[in-house]
């Protein structure tokens, strides 16, 4: 009898076929892929292979990319940094050498065709400072700050002035480290504007268009924008709401637009501040609201009443001058006289009028295009102007127009309160401690002593001369036009007036009254000019020192010249420190990359070991599927029979 096989389940022919079929494309997928991992050495050709492991390679791709572009700004930032290293040395290298050329041509024995030698080896020294001042790196002007596209020290008006900013450039070297890459050329060089100081408070007027927000108000901390309660004493009260006040006049009509009784606001007739007039029977009170400040920074808080039908005078509110006040509301109104500054820097002299000006900042701009390379400020208090001199070498001076424009600014280089001192770059008047310290000729022959001893400021040194002439004919006093100090000789001689020096004293020329007399009147200079100090005026002082055959201005130079060296000395230990820790900042994140790819390549890179032993296991199971396969489905009739 025939023995036939137990079938628990009929298994169709195309089941047994489609199910050994998907097993063997499914391993040799699997095959494939090893393969195209063991070639390729990746793991990861599609983020499909793994998604997870895929995102998280995506965003260390992102890390290293942005640790590549700070990796970028380390290599510029050190790149730069080397190029100012190695101008800082040279310009070390020139600033020692003028050390050794002063230092050589301070001795008697020097001649002077020696020092003239000298002085054109100096000249040649100050042409390679102005190269090192514009030196580049990469098309970046080292030492120009934000500005680095443009030269930073150009020459004019006879020096060189620096129109780079000081406002360095940066960049970011991680996540949330901001450094800066630059050093400033202003300190590198000394580029360090003089100035005259102005010595008038022009504080402006309180007029109707002036703004809240320009008041320093009545405790000098600005006005605070608020409620205040208006009473009137007789019944009336209001409330007055002032946060949208943007002017006095805002201020006068939002009060008066209360109608608090006959109580009136105004600006005081001082042109200060803020006045409240009262009615017959009012009695005026002021105060703040919800704990506010604006009564009181309005100069109006009268929280104990002003008393029946007496107004309230407010307090100073004291504007600010800013580039937007009119000139005729300076100086509480007095305004300034528009004759005009003769501002005079080395070569070039100019005068600069107020005629056809409105504001300060019409004045600002008519200084900075005189060409004298002069520029006015604003001080830091907004009490008045400050006049500055940023071209290294000549010395600027500032003088009248015939008028008192300089003296009613307080910029007149050479005033009644400038200290004796401060003169001829802080050498003073050299005068002797006792006896006279020089003599007055008058035209008609006759002469006068004076001493200085006890005179402090210029204004001292006029009226000892005048005190000393007596009434008898001579007037000293300072330049209606232009600056120094004048002396007028009314005696009507037929001699020549002149000044003398007396007892070994230097005053005449120390005071700048060394000019030859024009018929009875002597002008004497300006010996207190505003000069810029720095590496490129120390050295052109040097050059000049040694024309000169000056050994006193020699050493001066020297002496600057020496602080220049030390200057430059301690920024590029600076740039140094910055270098190293840049250094060490790349140092750590070439670190972190290595850390990060490592990473990376563990989610993305082949693991060829692992690779091999599963193509193995691959190929032997591929082998013995076709193996099963083939027996399954070896089919014969008997499949068929059921």
């Amino acid at each position: 009898m025939a023995i036939l096989p137990l079938q628990l389940a009929r298994v169709s022919s195309l089941l047994k076929t489609s199910v050994a079929t998907g097993t063997i494309a499914r391993t040799q997928q699997s095959l494939l892929g090893v393969q195209n991992q063991l070639s390729t050495g990746k793991r990861l050709s599609a983020p499909s292979d793994d998604p997870g492991a895929a995102a998280v390679a995506q965003q260390l791709r992102k890390t290293l990319e942005k640790r590549e572009a700070y990796a970028a700004n380390l290599r510029h930032a050190a790149g730069h940094l080397g190029a100012v290293d190695t101008t800082l040395a040279d310009l070390s290298d020139l600033l020692r050498e003028t050390q050794t050329i002063a230092s050589a041509n301070v001795g008697s024995d020097i001649t002077s065709q020696e020092r003239e030698g000298a002085a054109a080896v100096v000249g040649s020294l100050y042409s390679q400072l102005l190269s090192l001042a514009n030196r580049q790196h990469e098309g970046t002007y080292l030492f120009g700050g934000d500005k680095a596209a443009d030269r930073p020290f150009v020459e004019g008006a006879g020096g060189v002035k620096f129109v780079g900013s000081d406002t360095v450039l940066q960049n970011a070297y991680d996540d949330s480290t901001v450094l800066p890459f630059m050093v400033d050329g202003s300190r590198v060089f000394g580029a360090l504007s003089s100035e005259v100081r102005g010595a008038a408070d022009l504080t402006p007027a309180v007029t109707p268009a002036t703004r809240l927000a320009d008041l320093r108000g009545a405790l000098g901390a600005g006005v605070g924008r608020g409620s205040i309660r208006v009473d009137d004493g007789a019944g009336t009260a209001k409330v007055i709401d002032l946060t949208a006040a943007d002017s006095v006049q805002d201020v006068v009509t939002a009060i008066n637009g209360a109608g608090v009784g006959a109580v009136m606001a105004a600006v005081s007739l001082a042109g200060d501040g803020i006045t409240l007039s009262a009615g017959a029977g009012d009695d005026i009170t002021v105060t703040d609201t919800a704990g506010g400040t604006t009564a009181l920074d309005l100069g109006i808080l009268t929280p104990g009443g002003a008393g029946a039908g007496t107004p309230i005078v407010g307090a100073p509110l004291a504007p600010r001058v800013t580039m937007l006040t009119n000139l005729a509301d300076l100086r509480n109104g007095a305004g300034v006289d528009p004759a005009g500054l003769v501002l005079t820097n080395g070569a070039a002299s100019r005068t600069v009028t107020l005629a056809g000006l409105t504001t300060v900042q019409d004045l600002v701009n008519a200084v900075a295009s005189s060409g004298t390379g002069a520029a006015l400020r604003v001080n830091a208090a907004g009490t008045g102007l400050d006049l500055l001199n940023p071209v290294q070498g000549p010395g600027m001076t500032v003088g009248e127009n015939g008028g008192t424009t300089a003296a009613d600014l307080g910029v007149r280089s050479l005033a009644g309160a400038t200290p004796l001192a401060g003169l001829n770059g802080g050498k003073g008047v050299r005068t002797v401690a006792t006896g006279a310290d020089l003599r007055v000729t008058r035209t008609d022959g006759t002469t006068f002593d004076v001493e200085l001893s006890g005179a402090l400021t210029v204004g001292d040194a006029i009226a000892a001369i005048n005190a000393a002439d007596g009434g008898a004919g001579v007037t000293a006093g300072l330049a209606t036009t232009g600056n120094g100090i004048v002396l007028t000789d009314a005696t009507g001689g037929a001699g020549a007036l002149s000044v003398a020096n007396q007892n070994a004293a230097h005053a005449v020329e120390d005071l700048g009254l060394t000019a030859a007399p024009a018929g009875a009147t002597l002008a004497g200079t300006d010996v207190n000019p505003v000069t810029a100090g720095g590496a490129f005026a120390n050295l052109a002082r040097l050059r000049d020192a040694l024309r000169a055959d000056d050994s006193d201005e020699i050493t001066a130079a020297a002496e600057g010249l020496r602080a220049d060296l030390d200057r430059a000395i301690a920024v590029r230990g600076e740039a140094g420190a910055r270098a190293k820790e840049l250094e060490a900042r790349k140092d750590r994140l070439d670190d972190q990359n290595v850390a990060t790819k490592a990473m990376l390549s563990g989610l993305e890179d082949t693991d060829f070991t692992d690779a091999i032993m599963r193509f193995e296991t691959l190929q032997q199971s591929l082998q013995a599927t076709y193996q099963t396969t083939a027996k399954l489905l070896d089919q014969s009739l008997l499949d068929f029979i059921g």
